[in-house]
């Protein structure tokens, strides 16, 4: 409690300290001239003009720029309404989007999409090899499963992905649709076009799902333990995923505040405020949620505008269930495989709320009817959960929580074992 205190007291201080230094930097009104500067992201000075006080001034911006690489422009700092207001000497900054590569060496390019996918794998790899030595489980173990069961898990991702959208990869002769499918976007083997752009989270879970079960069978290790480790590290995985969406400006909602008969009901300026405001998120964000007309696709863009952060909202809400699911896991009686329950409900219902909000969705037909394929998948994963967890209970299977040295709440000497380890083979 008392370093808590020490930290949020130290957060406060540095807060007060930011906007003192912002008041020492404001000279007030302007007395006699005043000027305005337009600048790039660079500090180059695009155009400036200056005003005399008591006159009228007129303040306009210079050509659009383009000048970073890899982005493109998307507004200047100040809106119209600011810029009206404006009594002393100003810089306006051209904002540009972010650009979605971490590193770029020759043709080799990195982007922040693998980065995320990457750095979601070894967190959730992290955190299982640490649960592995609470709850008696072999590290090598997983180590081993893991190092086969990622890259088929990847590969299921990208075919329930191709499923969908096959039109996208396949077409024209087998060999280069092969390629394409594979992540060779050229149809070629050249390495350099070489991207996983195009994956689907469901097609990895499920794909991991069934590596999980067959891998347990063989070493004979208690798949409800494994399904646990599965679990939370498939949930804190998806909320680092999904940050690189935010980067390729992808799975994102409707523009804010909607439109109607084809025009936005917001204006920009109004839709900013709407992220910046009254959600609450930082610029860099709002900035990156603005998105040109057609981007991706007229049916997914249709308008140049400010698009909802749905990446946002799933990476954040996973952050939550995330930690539930830490907490649970050291409850007394939680059953082993039960987090997986947890997991199968909370996303199942968190990724319908995103999916009613997405442009750009997975849709399959059915008897004439088109049909969203997440929507779908996880209403199966909520009742798949509720399922699980009733063979569980009903079944007596996998034991509790309680057997595990240290649980949540509990003395490790008051700890009373309830159940041997159950294996593949019960």
């Amino acid at each position: 409690m008392k370093n808590l205190f020490k930290i949020i007291s130290l957060l406060l201080v540095g807060l007060v300290s930011i906007s003192l230094i912002g008041c020492s930097n404001d000279t007030g009104p302007a007395t006699d001239s005043y000027t305005v500067e337009y600048v790039d992201y660079d500090g180059t000075v695009l155009k400036s003009i200056t005003c005399i006080v008591g006159e009228a001034c007129v303040i306009e911006a210079p050509a659009n720029p383009n000048n970073k690489e890899n982005t493109y422009f998307t507004r200047w700092s100040l809106f119209d309404s600011e810029i009206d207001e404006i009594d002393r000497d100003t810089t306006i900054e051209a904002i540009y989007t972010l650009d979605n590569r971490l590193l770029s060496v020759g043709s080799i390019t990195v982007v922040f999409y693998s980065f995320f996918i990457i750095s979601g794998i070894i967190v959730a790899l992290s955190l299982g090899m640490r649960e592995c030595k609470r709850i008696g489980l072999k590290q090598d173990d997983l180590i081993d499963g893991f190092l086969w069961i990622v890259p088929v898990a990847i590969l299921g991702a990208r075919l329930w992905y191709v499923a969908f959208e096959p039109t996208g990869f396949i077409y024209g002769s087998f060999f280069p649709s092969l390629l394409r499918v594979l992540g060779f976007t050229s149809g070629t083997l050249d390495f350099s076009s070489f991207g996983l752009s195009g994956l689907a989270i469901h097609g990895a879970f499920f794909t991991a799902l069934v590596c999980v079960y067959f891998f347990t069978k063989k070493r004979k290790m208690n798949v409800y333990k494994i399904l646990d480790i599965v679990a939370v590290g498939f949930i804190i995985a998806q909320a680092f995923g999904r940050w690189g969406n935010f980067f390729n400006q992808e799975a994102h909602g409707g523009i804010v505040g909607g439109m109607t008969d084809g025009v936005a009901n917001l204006t920009l300026e109004q839709q900013f405020n709407f992220l910046k405001n009254t959600i609450g998120l930082p610029n860099f964000i709002v900035n990156n949620m603005y998105i040109v007309r057609g981007w991706h696709s007229l049916s997914v863009e249709p308008l140049t505008g400010f698009y909802q952060p749905t990446f946002f909202y799933e990476s954040f809400i996973n952050v939550i269930g995330f930690g539930v699911m830490l907490i649970l896991r050291r409850t007394k009686k939680l059953h082993f495989g039960e987090l997986m329950s947890v997991y199968l409900i909370w996303y199942g219902g968190l990724r319908i709320f995103i999916e009613a909000m997405r442009t750009d969705p997975l849709v399959f037909e059915i008897f004439g009817i088109t049909m969203k394929s997440a929507i779908v998948t996880s209403v199966l994963m909520i009742l798949g959960g509720i399922a699980l967890s009733v063979f569980i209970r009903l079944r007596g299977k996998g034991g509790t929580y309680a057997s595990v040295p240290g649980y949540f709440g509990y003395k490790k000497e008051e700890v009373i074992e309830e159940a041997e380890e159950v294996t593949v083979e019960e």
